[in-house]
């Protein structure tokens, strides 16, 4: 799944974490229109979010080096 694929899933789920703290009390209006309404802050959201999934087999492959595990 490439990143073009994998943005409406990171934008639903954006959508409902930002509802939930919203619906919590955790944020504001304004934060949470800010988080689902500016194409801007959605869109570093999303790379941001893409970018800690691309982390993960590398910091796998970094730990499984240092433990000896075969690469």
């Amino acid at each position: 799944m490439t990143t073009g694929q994998m943005s409406p899933f990171i934008r639903i789920a954006l959508y409902m974490i930002a509802g939930w703290l919203y619906g919590s009390g955790y944020i504001g209006e304004e934060v949470r229109a800010l988080i689902t309404e500016d194409p801007a802050v959605a869109a570093s959201i999303e790379a941001g979010v893409a970018a800690l999934i691309a982390a993960v087999p590398l910091s796998w492959w970094r730990a499984a080096k240092r433990l000896g595990h075969p690469t």
